[in-house]
């Protein structure tokens, strides 16, 4: 089987060629594929497990009693899924994770987690982390969230693609619902406030790829 998509996976970051194989092959992983637009989890079902992707995409997403839908994250190779709550008192899914693309999908069970954290102890460093980066990510939108324009929330979220990337032009990876949904604003309202902020000189852009022409300016936009 082949374990290279498995190095795109920070909870098997640093780990050996043969500690890949006897974990993927012999030990913890079961794989499940789904077909584009099918659920791969619904909210409400219950966690026996982590999800990490082998080979597609899919989207987290919140689901209103309205039917509007919510982008919360893109998962993509080697992403994880399921790690904030499987270990809660009675873990349940709070979100919808649907296929974007043909997907293929790596579960571990609870059980067969704690036995991986057991004889990996750097299995259960990385498992650590992954749940810090979250706690950091969740933080950066709290943060995005409480700015009270939509200008803030734009400039706020390409200076952290800035500083993240650490180059002015970068690709962000998202499409434009997809932003939009991180900074908690309609679509349309985030293409008129990107146009009106590349009329101004500030920024300039074409689909995903952007740059940044005047740092000082963008900075001075979340006063």
């Amino acid at each position: 089987m082949e374990t290279n998509w498995v190095n795109d996976c920070i909870l098997f970051r640093g780990f050996d060629k043969k500690e890949l194989e006897d974990t993927i092959r012999l030990r913890f992983l079961r794989f499940k594929s789904y077909k584009k637009g099918e659920v791969i989890v619904h909210e409400g079902d219950p966690v026996t497990g982590i999800g990490i992707v082998r080979e597609g995409t899919a989207e987290i997403q919140s689901i209103y009693p309205s039917g509007k839908v919510l982008t919360l994250v893109r998962l993509s190779r080697g992403d994880v899924f399921g790690e904030a709550v499987v270990f809660s008192k009675n873990p349940t899914y709070p979100v919808t994770v649907v296929a974007l693309t043909d997907i293929t999908v790596g579960f571990i069970a609870t059980d067969l987690l704690l036995e991986l954290f057991h004889d990996y102890p750097l299995a259960l460093n990385n498992y650590l982390n992954v749940l810090s980066n979250k706690l950091t990510t969740m933080n950066k939108k709290i943060k995005n969230l409480s700015l009270d324009t939509i200008r803030k929330r734009v400039a706020n979220f390409l200076l952290m693609q800035y500083k993240n990337k650490g180059t002015k032009m970068f690709q962000t990876g998202l499409t434009r619902k997809s932003m939009a949904d991180l900074m908690g604003i309609q679509r349309p309202s985030l293409s008129r406030e990107l146009m009106k902020m590349k009329e101004d000189g500030l920024i300039d852009y074409d689909g995903e790829t952007f740059k940044i022409l005047d740092i000082e300016r963008l900075e001075e936009s979340l006063n």
